[in-house]
């Protein structure tokens, strides 16, 4: 029997440091939908990694209570009054957040503990927390807490990559669900992929470690026994990283689905090698749409094939087909809507590649696009490169699209690729553009995939605001069009009909907030003031030395 610790622990999901990102659907969720509970919006994901801390601590305290910053706003000294341990996880997006609560905390005279992704021992949360945890939490967390049992807990543990076997089991009721759009699972973690900006194989490792059947049917029956019928975001580092096990885990999803009577919609992250023309890579886009994926995101990144290759992205690069036709490909064997990540600022980009990058967005069928400008993160190819180069100039926020680059970069300046940036959002958000693009999805996607999803939400009052508020002139304009490919796809199959429908105005809900986003870009980026060298390029600064030596 495992000896209890103390009588309380709260867990504590910091605020995100600015609401304004691209994937927070803030503006939108604020207006379309109900508040949640504490009259705050809703907010799209739930706190998946505190779900699964709050599980494993139940054998070592007599009650536990878990507290999302985003969704709770009251006062952080009454909700650990009666904590004897207040633990706080958290992402580089919620830094600043997690470091003022962290001061919160102590100066409640609580004892500490945190972990996540903002964990290094660089952190300034060294110098305040009682207990660290850097790296996966599953294999020392029980150190930590026999440590504390003992009274002989270190302060700083680090992590390493454990056996899926270890990994934490979510509890869902562990959160007030209703508060959040979306639910989250994790199946497996690691990518053997070589990307040079992307954390992911320090992080999680290149190995793709599948979670046990067992587990992961678990967390589908509790979501299920719930209530929730929602969408549920598989937040895999790359889903089909290893694809003969991928096939497996999709086959497994099926057979859950089977199982408790109901076919969660999914998406995930996953690579355009889905595109491939191989026997494996057929049958797990045949799995791809049994198991009721509705959406995928695609690390795209660029149409400049000189930058994919920099970037070491040759998954990319497979085959006879473009990367737009590969996303046509994709949609049009699986049924399912495509997402796509872009990046600008890659050595090889230029003022032009802007255009590029645009005209490459336009022709696709792709409603959201992720863009953001590179950023170079810790532990990553990139960072270490720029640092030897002498080119990295600050610490990234990890907000991938706060406008913000933090080196110099090659062919333009810090000051120009902001500009750039702004530019693209403006011409892929521009509302014929971007209902172009969304008229295309509809004409791809599975209307039956999403038909019983869609069917259980009885609810207009989304449907209200969505065409007599803002934008709602633009909704109406492009509505006919959407009516005309529901009706020649799905003629008198109304359930379809209706599906097609609903995913229409579900992103003209999300291209108020996306518009709102790019207002708010214009506005930090006029009030930006740029140093001398970050009106340079790189190139334009070894030139000026070479001039001045």
């Amino acid at each position: 029997m495992t000896k209890l610790i103390a009588d309380k622990a709260v867990l504590i999901y910091p605020e995100f440091d600015t609401q304004d990102t691209f994937w927070s659907y803030a503006t939108s969720l604020k207006m379309y939908t109900q508040a949640s509970e504490f009259g705050l919006p809703k907010r799209l994901l739930p706190p998946l990694g505190l779900m699964g801390l709050f599980n494993h601590l139940k054998p070592y305290y007599q009650s536990l209570s878990l507290v999302d910053k985003n969704i709770d706003p009251r006062p952080l000294k009454e909700l650990i009054n009666d904590a004897d341990h207040v633990y706080i996880g958290g992402m580089l997006a919620q830094q600043q957040s997690l470091l003022q609560l962290a001061k919160e905390v102590k100066q409640a005279g609580k004892c500490l503990i945190v972990g996540g992704t903002a964990i290094t021992l660089q952190s300034p949360l060294m110098n305040i927390a009682d207990y660290l945890i850097e790296h996966e939490a599953e294999g020392v967390i029980d150190d930590l807490l026999q440590g504390l049992i003992q009274g002989n807990a270190k302060k700083y543990y680090k992590g390493h990559f454990v056996a899926p076997e270890q990994f934490f089991q979510p509890d869902y009721a562990s959160i007030n669900m209703q508060n959040y759009v979306h639910m989250a699972v994790q199946i497996s973690r690691g990518c053997p992929e070589n990307c040079e900006f992307c954390d992911i194989p320090y992080r999680f490792g290149k190995a793709y470690r599948v979670t046990p059947f067992e587990k992961t049917a678990e967390s589908f029956r509790q979501m299920n026994q719930l209530g929730w019928t929602g969408q549920v975001f598989v937040v895999d580092d790359n889903f089909i990283a290893n694809p003969r096990k991928a096939i497996d885990v999709l086959k497994n999803l099926y057979k859950i689905g089977e199982e408790i009577g109901y076919h969660h919609p999914k998406y995930t992250e996953l690579t355009l090698r889905l595109a491939d023309n191989t026997p494996v890579m057929k049958s797990l886009r045949y799995w791809y749409h049994k198991a009721h994926f509705i959406n995928g995101f695609y690390g795209v990144e660029t149409p400049n094939k000189a930058s994919l290759l920099e970037t070491k992205k040759h998954q990319n690069l497979r085959g006879e087909k473009s990367l737009a036709e590969k996303l046509h490909f994709i949609s049009e064997q699986t049924g399912t809507g495509v997402m796509m990540g872009m990046i600008y600022g890659f050595d090889h980009d230029t003022d032009a590649s802007a255009n590029e990058f645009i005209k490459f967005v336009n022709a696709t069928h792709a409603p959201i696009v992720m863009a953001g400008l590179l950023n170079a993160l810790p532990y990553t190819g990139l960072m270490t490169r720029l640092e030897t180069e002498g080119r990295a100039i600050q610490s990234t926020s990890g907000n991938n699209s706060d406008g913000v680059i933090n080196f110099i970069p090659n062919h333009f300046s810090v000051q120009q690729a902001e500009q750039n940036y702004l530019h693209i959002l403006e011409e892929i958000y521009h509302p014929e553009a971007y209902f172009k693009r969304v008229l295309r999805h509809l004409a791809l996607i599975d209307p039956d995939l999403q038909s019983d999803y869609r069917s259980g939400n009885k609810k207009l009052g989304h449907l209200v605001k969505i065409l007599s508020k803002k934008h709602a002139l633009i909704y109406w304009r492009y509505l006919p069009s959407a009516m005309a490919i529901a009706k020649k796809r799905c003629g008198s199959n109304k359930a379809g009909y209706a599906a097609i429908l609903a995913e229409y105005f579900s992103l003209c809900g999300q291209y108020t907030h996306f518009s709102a986003q790019i207002c708010v870009q214009r506005k930090q980026i006029a009030r930006r003031d740029y140093a001398e060298h970050q009106q340079f390029s790189w190139l334009e600064t070894q030139r000026n030395v070479q001039e001045v030596q």
